[in-house]
């Protein structure tokens, strides 16, 4: 079993990047500069260039940022090929996948890497805000199955002078833009699965597969990003095509990972109603169903893969954040409605003057 300190690997998928790296990669940088200097550990960070022709990998050998190599690929083929290029390329012990529009505190990697010391973990997840401001980005995310689909959207977050310091956060999902990963595992699973390509609903379909495995997804945050937010996608693809790409991506994600046999007909019985109120809504759901039902086959080999893997049920994954809902000390939101109630509440809490533990990180003060 390996032991900390952990050597860490950052992949950054890219796609007509360049200005966002020009701005935002520096941090990362620094973030690692940190890291080594404190455990000692070795780092190296992987951009991962999907075919742009801004030249990208000719400005980052111009720049010869600290243990940084580029990985250009000659055509575009999506996030989750790209990420693979990356994961398969990583030479150490964790992975730390991030946007090329994030923005990393400068100690937001030590937070994150100190969960490896348990085994069972696969995955943790910083907190992040937007850029700019101070709405929530990505935090805790809970789920729960409704009609036989999975609503994952839902975030929590909370409140630090109430947490209990030991507290471990579990989180549905560990966002592809901003967590990291034990290196391992994550080739175990095979990485994110190219059948979602080119974006969307991976990160989410990757941590319930890991889920199902035994392994943790966890939230942690003591460790603070700054996202831009969805920069390259909004730039390239019009919104219908978006949805419809992401209304296909969940129907694979269900027909790969839903197993219990009652979730499961809820689901096929929701599906056809949502395929006939696209009739008049015209929402883009049936050309989702077409375009996932025309690889059917190939999702049908990756649930019984995953069948004959699993270790949790569906049920007992549901009651993990069933449980989180429960806790004084978190706080649930759907929109930004809620979120605004949450930052109130943080607000408040953040009046309570609490001494810092001497070893806190940055982060850690960041978030008080």
């Amino acid at each position: 079993m390996r032991q900390p300190p952990f050597s860490v690997s950052v992949v950054i998928p890219t796609y007509e990047g360049k200005a966002l790296l020009a701005r935002f990669l520096p941090s990362v940088v620094t973030a690692l500069r940190n890291y080594t200097t404190s455990t000692g550990a070795p780092v190296e960070i992987l951009v991962v260039d999907d075919g742009s022709r801004d030249g990208t990998a000719d400005w980052l050998a111009a720049q010869a940022f600290d243990f940084t190599r580029a990985l250009a690929q000659p055509v575009n083929r999506g996030f989750a090929p790209t990420c693979n290029v990356g994961f398969a390329a990583a030479r150490y012990d964790l992975i730390w996948l991030l946007n090329n529009d994030i923005e990393a505190t400068p100690d937001a990697l030590l937070p994150l890497a100190r969960h490896f010391a348990t085994p069972a973990v696969f995955a943790v997840a910083s907190r992040a805000l937007r850029l700019g401001g101070d709405a929530i980005d990505g935090a805790g995310r809970l789920g729960r199955c409704v009609r036989g689909y999975w609503k994952v959207f839902e975030g929590y977050d909370v409140l630090p002078n109430q947490t209990p310091p030991d507290v471990v956060l579990p989180t549905l999902a560990a966002s592809g833009g901003y967590s990291l990963f034990d290196a391992a595992k994550l080739r175990e699973l095979g990485g994110f699965d190219e059948l979602l390509a080119p974006f969307y609903w991976e990160d989410v379909e990757l941590c319930y597969r890991a889920w199902k495995r035994g392994w943790e997804v966890r939230y942690e945050p003591r460790s603070l990003v700054f996202h831009l937010s969805s920069a390259t996608i909004k730039a390239r693809f019009e919104a219908r095509r978006v949805e419809v790409i992401a209304a296909r991506n969940r129907l694979l994600m269900h027909w790969i990972n839903l197993h219990d046999a009652c979730w499961w007909l809820m689901h096929l019985a929701m599906t056809c109603l949502l395929l006939l109120a696209d009739v008049v809504a015209r929402r883009g759901f049936r050309e989702a169903f077409r375009q996932a039902w025309a690889v059917r086959r190939e999702a049908l080999q990756r649930r019984q893969r995953e069948k004959a893997q699993r270790q949790r049920t569906d049920r007992e994954v549901a009651a993990i954040f069933a449980a989180i809902r429960k806790l004084p000390y978190a706080r649930a939101f759907r929109d930004s409605d809620e979120e605004a109630l949450f930052r109130e509440a943080l607000a408040s809490d953040l009046r309570v003057a609490l001494p810092l533990a001497d070893d806190e990180p940055a982060a850690g003060r960041a978030l008080r």
